[in-house]
């Protein structure tokens, strides 16, 4: 559908990476669905890698039996919502009508005629459950996102993420005591602060302007952006993210 925003996250899972998919743009008509009930189907992997994800050789098979899934869902009534996947498996999980019956058939056929042999769960869910608490993002994981997205923007520019760089970066606050005190912690962080000023784009807000010296790669990257948006959190802020130039 037209409000559908596809996005893509990781997170821990039981002590292992997991690689998240969903539905960003389904939030806002999830609680209009007439669907009942929650179907996760756990597809164990035949050869992930030694910390449980998808080789790159069966990357490939197994996205196109998600999105075999996703066709049968939807033609069974149904609304793919996403996949995670961790542990050496891939899961897909929906909201369906009840009576799944002829979906079940239907999903362990196209299963079978992959190679793979699927366990189907279904449980009720009038709360929707399977997306809030499986697959929505908590801030941390919204913020990774969004630092893999912008990553990705530059990538396509050009840029080579495992080069040091100037980044910058924004933080809100509603007074200025809080923005001070915000650009204090950021000094003795070892942040280079270049601006503590009132943010004429923004309303009466004032804005806090920092640099460090880093790279592009997602475990540095986000481990500033994170840390940032913690603490701008705990002093009442907003972190608004960060820029940088493309470096080659």
């Amino acid at each position: 559908m037209a409000e559908d925003a596809w996005r893509m996250y990781f997170a821990e899972m039981g002590g292992l990476p997991a690689s998240i998919v969903f539905n960003d743009g389904i939030a806002k008509r999830l609680g209009d669905l007439p669907l009942t009930h929650a179907m996760k189907i756990r597809i164990p992997l035949k050869s992930p890698r030694g910390d449980g994800m998808t080789t790159r050789e069966e990357s490939g098979p197994v996205n196109q039996l998600d999105e075999t899934f996703d066709k049968i869902i939807t033609e069974h009534g149904g609304e793919y919502l996403g996949r995670v996947t961790n542990n050496g498996s891939r899961w897909v999980l929906a909201l369906i009508p009840a009576g799944p019956r002829e979906l079940e058939a239907a999903l362990n056929a196209a299963a079978a005629a992959a190679g793979y042999a699927p366990e189907i769960h279904v449980e009720p869910d009038p709360e929707k459950s399977v997306y809030w608490q499986d697959l929505y993002p908590t801030e941390d994981d919204r913020q990774v996102m969004v630092d893999m997205e912008v990553q990705g923007a530059l990538q396509q520019q050009g840029d080579d993420p495992a080069k040091p760089r100037e980044i910058g970066h924004w933080v809100y606050f509603q007074e200025e005591t809080a923005a001070q005190g915000f650009a204090q912690w950021a000094r003795d962080t070892g942040y280079r602060v270049d601006s503590i000023a009132p943010a004429p784009e923004a309303g009466p807000l004032w804005l806090v302007r920092m640099t460090h010296r880093g790279t592009l790669q997602l475990n540095d990257i986000s481990g500033h952006s994170l840390t940032i948006a913690r603490r701008a959190r705990e002093g009442g802020g907003q972190y608004d993210g960060w820029e940088s130039p493309v470096t080659v």
